[in-house]
């Protein structure tokens, strides 16, 4: 071979030799090995390669590599020692090799005749021959393989390596260079118009395509997920060593031999996640994983077991790991699989930004230096254009080359890049795209072409091919073969719109003022690109609402253009000479894609004529069309062509035409929906007919339908007026229908405000509905329901609430409007992403957010009314929330919740709580009276009206329900919770008098006798489901098997909730339970005394202690808090155990320690904060130890500090506290959920258990907390405690806010936060610090000081204490810390007893009276007692039992 031939395409000799070989390598190991073959990975190591270049990986974990090594001078041992060295790396990094391939550039010398006649020794074969037995001998399972100059030429003189063999010796220049050019001659060419690179946001194009083609971030996602599973894998091959060694009883000897055999199992799984690890990390591709992941071994062979319960650490661990892990896996696989196709299509609409979205991923492979882009420009090329002719007229290469060879070339041009960030790799791919198929001549031609791919995939697996085109091209895309390949931009468009308006307007300085509708009415990127244009650097004051549609957009722009043509042209004035060029140049592309100068000069009119050369020029810098050479061969002259450059534009002047056309009574026949058809559809329109109204046009119902709502929702706001009732008539026709209005109509003008087919026609249509749960079918049930095949209500279009999103400029009759209406859902996934959305856009528009309020305040769905009073607080928790909201809020609440009127007509407990909080919140703000507070708070006076009740559900009860209100619904929602009013006291079993006249009241209404109180509850709740419009035949039908009930059909689909949680998917019928209940529960805590502890009966005065309330702001708070990063404080000072088994010896060694805590580094820290409290649980499983760090701040006055180290040596009851660190805090006295907001803004004076007090009868010391806590509700983690300032605390430093994990002063300076990481029951921590300025400034002020309770808590892990018997049960040490003269002290707290006596004495106790007191049913047997039933002990045992009672 000539090696000076050898091109290296700028690279070093030595990496274009390697590259070279590695291709070489791998499509030997694809003809060798074939199926065996699972993944194949390229080293670019830079000198770290691991003494391979690439390796393969074969199913039975054989691994096949390749050194290659630029030696083309002669092989002297200094070489050979390079080779040695390369080897025994290899081996040493990947025992698993079976082959070692070593390819050199040359022929190794052979045994020669020297001087002397003499053989000549150690030639370059000796060397060889030697090294490669020596190498044998020390490594007999290797087979070394040498491919010298003779078997690399071999090689590349084989049919498939010929791209290979072109590319790199005959000089060819398909390199870096070449791909950047013609990327600039698309950029400056026909996308000229359509890509700005600084206006470009990445979107759902480039989430797509860094699936399919890879990236640095996924790389990297990748592998963070691929750890943490073979992290758990390995913890669970642990956990299963583990229970092995316990011993497993020979009754059970089946879950031995399943653990047996899944110890296999999972170290065989164990080497394919290692060996896909390092492929992700070498950006190797990897096979697709075909194998199921599945072990003999079950949760319930664990849970089963006979020594779960004597050993529940061990199967406890094994279960945890166990769980779901077939599914993990299966999200796992998902994650990392490469996907198998070589190709992917986006389908779009005209103007969502397809060509943009992918020139800017183009421009980015190119600047990063990742994958190589080549763009192809689908309309140029028509039938008999091979792949390689496209491509080698896209990068302008000679002709010489066919489609194996050049797509070889190109794989290699992108296999030369090394792209890299630290230690992870991409593999490189050469991206060919061909955007714009639907404006190609033929689309059948590319739809062949796009089948040709697959025969490619195989063949050339680094060549992936991305098409763009509009929908209509592939209206049959689910019946063809690629169909999976297919992915749908949203209606929008590729990225967010309003990022792309901000980024439009400030690049061309334009300025909308308060019109802020223009944004909103710009429905995608085309027509914010054309705005730009027409108005750029101009401020709007004043501008039409029909100036945004697109087709007017147009017509503005080519009156712009024309005006600007003519300034310079004056002699043109009123010919329009743009318009008429553009019209005519625009029927000559229809005819072909790619005109000559003489063609267009020879076709255009006189006018056009006369100026074509300036024409033409004018109109490319324009970007409506471009200019490209073409050459026939290389001894013709090149010739210009133009071609069309803005597709939309080119449909908006076709349709133009073919509108002038219908008018004039010329016949035209529509067959598809293609873009032309739609500009057709919307001049039409806009100059007042619908395309079907025109009797000389032809087309079939569906796509006329299809064309009527594209209209509709992109014409004008004017002419959408017209067709409001047109519109509404059709949504009345079926549910199906009307949901594919909304999704066609509605939703694309949602943000439009005030738009006729928008918000505002959807809420007029809602509201027509003569009851709720009519209503409910049609808008809040899910549309995939199983088993309604036949129904009538049968949809099937899925409401896409989720795509809804809210900007800080909608105004709310936009889609806030719409939003309101989805929390009627009886899904509540939806109901709470609504509401989080809502509070959001609250929170930054609350006036606006009231003028929603009052507008929705009149729906007739109590959940919808529920859901925004909770928004309607939540936004008022706001740290910064404007007064003028608190004041209209507050009062609108005062006056029409809290009025007589309105407490009979928001008769309900949600709605009461939600309004008197929004009162609270004001008075706490300075804003309202505070006597209003009285007024706010029930019981209320009014004279509630009876509540309606179903007679035939009156002899149901808790245990059987009644029809759709099955046992779980009657008992645990409804009687459960509303017979606490009804109680008999545990003395006289009687009815409380109230609830008893409230009973015969109720008898005497309906003509009852012998009321049951559980029937009577289920009997109301029953009517309130039947007032909403639910009916048994409708809803819970199942006799007739074709139409099942709507609520039968749910339950068939969605589980429901058990226990008294709502279920996630309601049926219409749960829903209504929940309303009932907060309705009677309303009315019975008004009339009715709730009895507590069957003694004592008591009215309500605070709602949320019946029920847990939404708080809307706490799950706003809570989501941007999982948002942020915990940076973990000290964990590592934690469970420092130098042993990776558990040992006995090592773990009581180590808990017998009794070294001091590193106080000032807990305590302080250096950001001028202080701790107020943590708690730190840090878990060493592998050494068997946990150790636990709890703090929490107090305050002493200063003056007692040193009698309370006295009194802290002596034993008194409520010293105890102190040592249990963990609940040194004060804490809200409520039974259901509290928030943080809720605690320092509305019920602060509801904290207890602030003092703490040492010592006893005068002596007494006070310990003030400086930390609370309270419980509430979260959407992720069903409920979680919440730790922050003391109401003490809160004074001090001037806290007045607080949501949970910031608390700021009246200025909203942060004073303290909270911070959190990791799993509970697991390693965990959680802090809460505080300024040190703020808190020593109050602390100072009050004669205070602070105190620091600290505990070190440590113990063996329980699978520790499960293996070893007599094994030290724990290390605990509890220390009061302070500080003095800036250094921290501390005292040990060592338990203490009681002091004792020997006395005995006499105790009286009269069992009966005892009995009495503490009885739970009033109506167990007491036995009776005579004077001689006294009891006589010893006191010291007494008070043994009062003491442990205490604890």
């Amino acid at each position: 071979m000539d090696w000076t031939r050898f091109d290296n395409h700028g690279e070093s000799n030595n990496h274009a030799f390697e590259v070279m070989c590695n291709l070489l390598f791998e499509s030997w190991c694809k003809d060798t090995y074939g199926e065996e073959l699972t993944h194949f990975s390229f080293v670019n190591g830079d000198g770290g390669d691991g003494g391979v270049e690439a390796f393969a990986s074969l199913t039975n974990g054989d691994i096949i590599a390749v050194q290659s090594k630029w030696f083309p001078e002669k092989i002297e041992d200094g070489q050979i020692r390079q080779i040695e060295k390369s080897f025994q790396t290899a081996v040493a990094v990947r025992p698993n090799i079976k082959e070692y391939v070593v390819c050199v550039p040359r022929d190794l010398g052979n045994k020669r005749i020297v001087r002397d006649r003499k053989v000549a020794n150690n030639t370059e074969s000796d060397r060889w021959d030697k090294l490669s037995s020596d190498l044998k001998k020390s490594n007999p399972n290797v087979n070394i393989i040498l491919w010298d100059e003779t078997s690399i030429q071999e090689r590349l003189t084989r049919p498939e390596n010929q791209g290979i063999y072109k590319y790199w010796f005959e000089n060819t220049i398909v390199f870096d260079d070449l791909f950047k050019l013609s990327f600039e001659k698309t950029v400056n060419g026909w996308a000229k118009a359509k890509y700005i690179p600084e206006i470009h946001t990445a979107g759902y194009i480039h989430n797509q395509l860094e699936y399919f083609v890879g990236s640095i971030e996924l790389s990297l996602r990748r592998y963070e997920e691929i750890c943490k599973f073979i992290a758990r894998m390995e913890a669970l091959m642990r956990s299963y060593k583990d229970l092995l060694e316990l011993g497993i009883p020979k009754a059970e000897k089946e879950l031995q031999d399943n653990i047996e055999k899944d110890l296999i199992i999972i170290s065989k799984w164990l080497s394919v996640l290692d060996s896909i690890r390092q492929a992700i990390k070498l950006g190797s591709r990897v096979s697709k994983i075909t194998e199921i992941f599945s072990l003999n071994c079950s949760l319930a062979d664990i849970r089963n077991s006979s020594l779960h319960f004597g050993k529940y650490f061990h199967f406890s661990e094994a279960e945890k790991l166990l769980e779901n892990i077939e599914d993990d896996f299966f999200n796992l696989v998902r994650l990392i699989d490469y996907r198998d196709d070589n190709k992917i299509i986006f389908l779009g609409m005209q103007g969502t930004g397809k060509t943009a979205g992918i020139i800017a991923e183009a421009a980015s492979y190119l600047q990063n230096g990742v994958h190589l882009p080549v763009i192809v420009h689908a309309k140029e090329y028509k039938e008999g254009d091979s792949w390689a002719s496209m491509i080698i007229k896209t990068l302008g290469l000679n002709a010489e080359w066919n489609e194996i060879e050049l797509f070889g070339a190109l794989q290699n041009a992108a296999f030369i890049r090394k792209p890299r960030d630290g230690e992870f790799f991409i593999e490189p791919q050469c991206v060919v795209i061909v955007d714009g198929i639907d404006e190609a001549s033929s689309w059948e031609y590319w739809k062949g072409k796009i089948e040709e791919t697959t025969a490619f995939k195989k063949r050339f697996p680094r060549i992936k091919f991305v098409f763009l085109s509009r929908p209509y091209v592939f209206e049959n895309r689910f019946e063809l073969s690629y169909r999976d390949c297919f992915y749908s931009l949203p209606i929008s468009g590729d990225g967010d719109l309003d990022e792309i308006c901000d980024k439009y307007f400030s690049k061309y300085r334009i300025d909308i003022g308060e019109n802020h509708w223009i944004k909103t009415n710009l429905k995608n990127p085309v027509s914010i690109k054309l705005f730009s244009d027409i108005y750029r650097n101009t401020p709007i004051v004043n501008l039409s609402k029909n100036t945004t549609v697109l087709t007017e957009l147009y017509k503005a722009k080519i009156s712009s253009m024309e005006d600007t043509y003519i300034s310079d042209h004056q002699g043109l004035r009123g010919v329009k000479v743009i318009q008429t060029s553009l019209i005519e140049l625009a029927q000559l592309f229809t005819k072909s894609s790619s005109i000559q100068y003489e063609e267009i000069l020879d076709k255009v009119s006189i006018p056009v004529k006369n100026h074509l050369d300036e024409i033409l020029n004018f109109l490319m810098d324009e970007g409506f069309i471009y200019s490209h050479i073409k050459q026939a061969d290389d001894f013709s002259a090149p010739t210009t062509f133009y071609s069309w450059g803005m597709q939309p534009a080119f449909d908006y002047l076709i349709a133009q035409k073919m509108y002038a056309g219908l008018i004039s009574g010329q016949k035209i026949e529509i067959k598809c929906t293609d873009g032309i058809h739609q500009m057709l559809s919307l001049i039409a329109i806009e100059n007042g007919k619908l395309i079907t109204e025109f009797e000389n046009l032809t087309i079939d119902d569906q796509d006329a339908f299809e064309l009527i709502y594209y209209a509709l929702a992109n014409c004008s706001t004017n002419v959408a007026e017209k067709y409001r009732e047109y519109l509404k008539q059709l949504m009345k026709f079926s549910v199906a229908e009307f949901r594919e209005i909304f999704s066609k109509v509605i939703q694309p003008v949602l943000r439009i405000d005030k738009h006729p087919l928008g918000s505002m026609l959807l809420d007029e249509f809602l509201r027509e509905f003569d009851n709720a749960a009519e209503r409910d079918i049609w808008w809040s049930i899910p549309s995939y329901l199983k088993d309604n095949y036949n129904s009538d209500w049968r949809a099937y279009t899925e409401l896409d609430f989720e795509s809804i999103k809210l900007y800080n400029t909608d105004k709310h009759t936009a889609a806030p409007l719409a939003l309101v209406w989805s929390l009627s859902s009886v899904n509540n996934s939806v109901r709470q992403s609504s509401r989080y959305k809502l509070t959001a856009w609250g929170i930054s528009n609350p006036l606006e957010f009231w003028k929603l309020f009052e507008k929705c305040i009149s729906i007739d769905d109590v959940q919808v009314l529920e859901d925004i009073f909770a928004v309607s607080f939540g936004i008022a928790l706001d740290q910064f929330i404007c007064d003028e909201y608190l004041l209209i809020a507050s009062k609108w609440f005062v006056e029409n919740l809290f009025s007589n009127e309105g407490l009979k007509k928001y008769e309900n407990v949600a709605l009461r709580y939600y309004g008197a909080g929004v009162v609270k919140t004001a008075i706490s703000h300075g804003l309202m009276d505070a006597g209003l507070r009285q007024l706010v708070t029930p019981p209320y006076s009014y004279d509630p009206d009876y509540l309606p009740l179903c007679r035939d559900a009156l002899d149901s009860n808790r245990m059987g329900g009644y029809q759709a209100i099955d046992y779980d619904l009657a008992r645990y929602v409804l009687c459960d919770r509303l017979d606490d009013y009804f109680r008999t006291d545990y003395i006289t079993k009687e009815y409380h008098y109230k609830a008893a006249e409230f009973i015969t009241k109720y008898e005497t209404k309906y003509n009852l006798s012998d009321l049951k109180v559980e029937g009577f509850i289920i009997a109301l709740a029953y009517q309130f489901i039947l007032d909403q419009g639910w009916n048994k035949e409708r809803f819970w039908g199942y006799e007739d098997k074709d139409n099942l009930g709507i609520d039968i059909v749910i339950r068939r689909t969605y589980y429901p909730a058990t226990h008294g949680e709502m279920s996630r998917v309601m049926t219409v019928a749960e829903k209504n339970v929940w309303l009932a209940k907060h309705k009677i529960e309303a009315i019975f805590a008004n009339e009715i005394p709730l009895s507590k502890d069957y003694e004592t009966f008591q009215y309500v005065d605070d709602y949320s202690q019946l029920e847990d309330f939404t708080n809307t702001y706490q799950d706003y708070a809570n989501t941007l808090h999982r948002a942020k990063k915990h940076t973990w404080f000290n964990a590592d000072l934690l469970a420092c155990l130098d042993c990776e088994t558990i040992d006995k010896e090592k773990i009581e060694r180590w808990m017998q320690n009794t070294d001091i805590p590193q106080f000032d580094k807990w305590i302080s820290n250096t950001n001028g904060e202080v701790l107020l409290y943590t708690a730190t649980d840090v878990q060493n499983n592998l050494s068997g130890i946990t150790e636990t760090v709890w703090i929490s701040a107090g305050a002493v006055k200063k003056n007692d500090f040193q009698q309370l180290l006295i009194l802290l040596d002596n034993y008194c009851e409520d010293r105890n506290e102190l040592l249990n660190v963990c609940d040194f805090h004060s804490y809200q006295d409520c039974r259901c959920y509290c928030t943080p907001q809720e605690a320092c803004l509305v019920h602060s004076e509801r904290e207890i258990n602030g003092v703490l007090s040492i010592g006893r009868d005068n002596s007494k010391i006070e310990i003030f907390k400086l930390v609370e806590e309270c419980l509430s509700a979260d959407e992720i983690e069903t409920e979680r405690y919440y730790t922050f300032p003391s109401k003490l605390t809160r004074g001090l430093t001037g806290i007045v806010y607080g949501d949970g994990f910031s608390y700021s002063d009246k200025r909203g300076n942060v004073i303290a936060r909270y911070s959190d990481s990791g799993e509970k029951w697991g390693t965990f921590q959680q802090t809460l610090m505080i300024s040190y300025d703020r808190l020593m400034s109050g602390l100072t002020e009050a004669e205070l000081m602070p105190v620091w309770l600290f505990r070190l808590y440590r113990e063996p892990s329980p699978k520790a204490r499960e293996r070893f018997d007599n094994l030290i049960h724990s290390s605990d040490k509890t220390f009061m810390v302070w500080q003095e003269r800036n250094q921290f002290r501390f005292k040990e707290l060592l338990p203490l007893e009681p002091e004792r006596n020997d006395k005995t004495v006499n105790v009286d106790f009269n069992l009966e009276s005892i009995l009495k007191k503490y009885a739970i049913s009033g109506e167990d047997e007491l036995v009776d007692m005579d004077e001689d039933d006294i009891v006589t002990f010893d006191e010291n045992a007494f008070l043994d039992i009062v003491h442990h009672k205490s604890k």
